[in-house]
């Protein structure tokens, strides 16, 4: 008795003879597989046998299969009997599911009482996992504390997703409900126009409005633009717009100017001041009177402003869910700007991936938060190079690469492909790529046009390898978009056997089957840019080259150049905002007249809206 030694740690919260019970019930009670299904998964049961035999019984239901004899002939035929104990669990766990049951009245109530107890237990074990998780995070000192604090967040959210919410209707649940909807339906139709101004918040620039019907909550919206256009100028406009027409907040990271400069371009904006002459101090009786109102009415504003310019993207995440929790009134959040915010990677990476990185954070955030997110974005340094000084989409640069073994195909009589090192070898072989218009493909034109290729990006990234049935295979990352379905699509959305569209010898379209996809490597791979197009043929593979943009709406400044109003241009500029991605609505563009010395936009006297086809 002296060497008998008490086990240390706790058990683990399970229940076995509760989930004995359960699948004693489904088995003897098949009618009742309906009502469990939809509660429970095979990760709730605590035991691996308990876990095979339920998902097996679940998935025999679907095929109607409810008969002892079929499950147990089932069972052994795919010799899964064995692993689960034998014919001996089976009769154990049936015995378990009628010594309980006193009445058959009574077996639906208690059925769901028994789920309960499941369910329960699965969500303190999973709380267990994701805190010892988080304590072995917090001893990394590596680990900044706003990044735990996001991903102990994480876990909780998960958890809670997880606890599953039994969403059956009795009939007279659902008559009293309709009912209730007749009887209301002026008020549920007054209701459908607030839902409608809950989701989309007016940007109050009329012409942005029309084409996009406003900031729809969850959106991540990017403006971009060369220096000194306007586009800090542009986002606090929107902002004051907001501002002045509801009772809506606004929070600003500022990374690049001080909460003082951001400040005064609110009140430059509302009094109509000139800038300089508030920071110079260079201000009239009448101007000062115009501030000191414009103040006051500040004052009773929701604006939020954090001017720290060494901040990273988790910490961004932290503060905004933390601020966003205090002041639910919180509508709309602008970050100036993208290039600007570092990461915590605690591996070496290169810049491209840390951005694509922080644009997936955010629009994840502004779907956690149901708010509109604005971020201000630089152009890369392509656009220096062209003669045209307007820009393009893909002048907001990216990853989505593929393999340097891979094969381009070119345009030439000595050869149909080229190797994607050997593309600047052989410049005068240009690229293919498809004719469409709106992203949809006329059937009468499914040939293949040509167009050139204009730089190549080198990166280290995961590599991945699609395997089709007729000898045919491409590596690239998991999120470069194949054209499947008559749509584009990210490669880690595409499953086996799934239709892709590729092209013949002839350069005709036509669909093939994915054999296989698989996991190969880290390694160094490409990444194509092609200017106005955005897919090209690789391996006989039809492939997005656009940026693997997470962004819903990426507006861009352009300004035309007109030397004979040179006077005019110092006090005033026309603008081009082009919309030139609209997840959710028409691209086209616009003008607007900015005021540099007043940093306010105003619509132009034409208000015409250029549609892009």
């Amino acid at each position: 008795m002296k060497d008998l030694k008490l086990y240390k740690y706790k058990i683990t919260p399970q229940n076995y003879l509760a989930e004995e019970i359960l699948l004693g019930i489904i088995i003897v009670y098949p009618d009742l597989v309906c009502h469990i299904i939809p509660l429970l998964k095979k990760e709730y049961f605590f035991l691996e046998s308990h876990q095979i035999l339920y998902e097996y019984l679940s998935e025999m239901y679907t095929n109607n299969i409810l008969n002892i004899t079929e499950v147990l002939s089932k069972l052994i035929e795919t010799r899964i009997l064995y692993k689960i104990g034998g014919i001996q669990k089976i009769l154990d766990i049936m015995k378990q599911g009628q010594i309980f049951i006193i009445k058959s009245c009574n077996i639906n109530n208690y059925t769901q009482e028994i789920i309960k107890i499941i369910q329960n237990n699965y969500i303190k074990r999973l709380i267990i996992q994701y805190g010892h998780y988080v304590i072995q995070l917090a001893y990394n000192p590596k680990i900044s504390s706003y990044k735990l604090y996001n991903k102990a967040s994480s876990y909780l959210n998960f958890t809670e997703i997880k606890i599953t919410k039994n969403k059956v209707k009795k009939i007279d649940e659902l008559i009293t409900d309709l009912l209730l909807e007749i009887k209301h339906n002026k008020y549920h139709e007054k209701r459908k126009k607030t839902l409608i101004k809950e989701i989309f918040i007016k940007s109050g620039i009329l012409e942005l409005d029309k084409l996009t019907s406003g900031l729809m909550n969850g959106d991540l919206i990017v403006i971009a633009g060369r220096p000194s256009m306007g586009k800090t100028s542009l986002a606090i406009n929107i902002a004051h717009n907001i501002l002045d027409k509801t009772d809506k907040g606004v929070f600003i990271f500022s990374l690049e100017m001080s909460n003082k400069q951001i400040l005064n371009k609110f009140i430059s904006i509302n009094s109509t001041v000139i800038t300089k002459n508030i920071l110079l101090n260079k201000l009239d009786k009448y101007e000062w009177k115009k501030i000191v109102k414009t103040c006051n009415k500040l004052l009773q504003k929701n604006i939020y402003i954090n001017d720290n310019s060494n901040i990273s993207i988790d910490y961004i995440e932290y503060t905004s869910k933390t601020l966003k929790k205090e002041n639910s009134i919180i509508s709309l959040i602008i970050i100036d700007y993208l290039q600007l915010i570092q990461t915590n990677f605690l591996y070496q990476t290169n810049r491209t991936q840390e951005l694509s990185y922080i644009t997936r954070k955010l629009k994840l955030l502004a779907q956690y938060l149901n708010l509109p997110i604005i971020i201000l974005s630089q152009l890369n340094r392509s656009i220096e190079s062209r003669t045209s000084k307007k820009p393009i989409l893909s002048d907001l640069k990216e990853s989505g690469c593929i393999d340097v073994y891979n094969q381009i195909n070119i345009n030439s009589k000595m050869r149909n492909n080229i190797n994607i090192k050997n593309i600047f070898k052989y410049k005068k072989y240009i690229n293919y790529k498809l004719n469409y218009i709106n992203n949809k493909f006329y059937l009468y034109k499914n040939k293949i046009v040509l167009h050139k290729v204009q730089k190549i990006y080198i990166l280290m990234k995961y590599k991945f390898i699609t395997i089709l049935k007729k000898d045919i295979n491409l590596k690239m990352t998991n999120n470069h978009k194949i054209f499947y379905n008559s749509k584009w699509i990210k490669k880690y959305f595409i499953s086996d056997y799934s239709l892709l569209i590729i092209n013949n010898k002839q350069n005709y379209i036509y669909n093939n089957h994915i054999k296989n996809i698989l996991f190969r490597s880290y390694s160094k791979l490409y990444d194509l840019n092609m200017q106005n197009y955005f897919n090209f043929i690789c391996n006989n593979i039809i492939l997005h080259n656009s940026i693997e943009q997470d962004a819903d709406i990426v507006m861009m400044l352009y300004e035309q150049k007109n030397n004979d109003k040179q006077n005019e241009l110092k006090e005033k500029k026309i603008l081009d905002i082009i919309v030139c991605k609209n997840r959710n609505g028409a691209v086209g563009s616009f003008k607007m007249i900015f005021f540099p010395e007043t940093t306010i936009f105003q619509n132009t006297k034409i208000k015409e809206i250029e549609i892009f086809n």
